[in-house]
């Protein structure tokens, strides 16, 4: 028997014992389900036993994953501490630093402390990477990354998260729309308006979170695929293509034949927020001294 097992697999059987279900298992983990059934088949196959029952509606532990489990978690922590220790010694010597960030936000909105922190580790090189938020959640905790500025409603579990800002959605609409000549606008002004809107594979908890939203106020646009990137979903804006809800932050990128309209007191019960995402079991001085930059920005900032 082939008895090379790594620590992606203990996570996902970890993940599936808990979660009972391969759907939600996999979610979890940011994978598709066909993955994780074969990595979960390979390590019983390594292991010579069965350690799921599985049935129509869904897994329970065997006997052997009953026994299993426990040990699962020791080796895990045990793992953890070890990432730690490393990390430890690290921060007296030097190393690489990574930070992460939507890029559904513009970065204005996002504390910039690399500075601040270069100052303290002078040893150290700082990397910022934009991405969406579920690409972010995923690095942090394959510890590619040390922390990440992600959207709220983001799937986080296994992480720590700290709501660092919220702001309200606007509407960009083209500054030749009539709809362009109200201060404050309304989901009932928006129904016959192609929107311009997110694929829920990108963010997929802050998509339901507004989904639930638009059901509740009956609001069914006519959906459009937005871009990846802003200044071009702001080109199409300017042209006339469709509208936008879009966070607050982003008024500060500029677009000739865009205009940022707000929402209606009664139609602003959707924000979009920020969080600092982390590991728990990170014990470095650097990430501590970021933390506490990002809790306690200066004046002004």
């Amino acid at each position: 028997m082939n008895n090379s097992i790594d620590l992606r697999q203990f996570r996902y059987f970890l993940a599936l014992s808990e979660e009972l279900n391969f759907g939600r298992a996999a979610l979890r983990l940011h994978l598709s389900q066909p993955p994780l059934s074969r990595q979960i088949r390979l390590l019983e196959d390594r292991l010579g036993v069965d350690l799921f029952v599985r049935g129509s509606s869904g897994v329970t532990l065997s006997e052997a994953g009953t026994a299993f489990l426990p040990e699962v978690r020791k080796t895990l922590a045990q793992a953890e501490r070890a990432v730690a220790a490393a990390r430890n010694v690290r921060s007296a010597v030097g190393g690489q630093f990574v930070v992460g960030y939507t890029t559904v936000f513009d970065r204005s909105a996002i504390p910039d402390v690399f500075d601040r922190l270069r100052q303290s580790f002078p040893n150290w090189r700082f990397v910022a990477k934009g991405k969406h938020s579920i690409s972010l959640v995923r690095e942090v905790k394959n510890a590619t990354m040390d922390a990440a500025f992600i959207g709220l409603h983001t799937e986080t579990r296994g992480l720590t998260q700290e709501v660092i800002h919220q702001a309200p959605l606007l509407v960009a609409l083209s500054a030749k729309h009539p709809l362009a000549k109200k201060r404050r606008l309304g989901f009932d002004d928006l129904r016959a308006e192609p929107m311009f809107w997110f694929e829920r594979r990108l963010n997929p908890g802050f998509y339901d979170h507004c989904q639930a939203y638009f059901e509740q106020i009956d609001f069914k646009p006519k959906i459009l695929p937005e871009p990846p990137e802003h200044h071009l979903l702001l080109g199409l804006i300017a042209e006339g293509q469709g509208v936008a809800l879009i966070s607050s932050s982003l008024r500060e990128v500029k677009r000739q034949g865009v205009v940022f309209r707000a929402l209606k007191e009664e139609s602003n019960a959707l924000t979009m927020g920020i969080a600092v995402a982390y590991a728990p079991n990170n014990r470095s001085a650097v990430l501590s001294a970021f933390l506490e930059l990002v809790r306690s920005p200066p004046a002004g900032t």
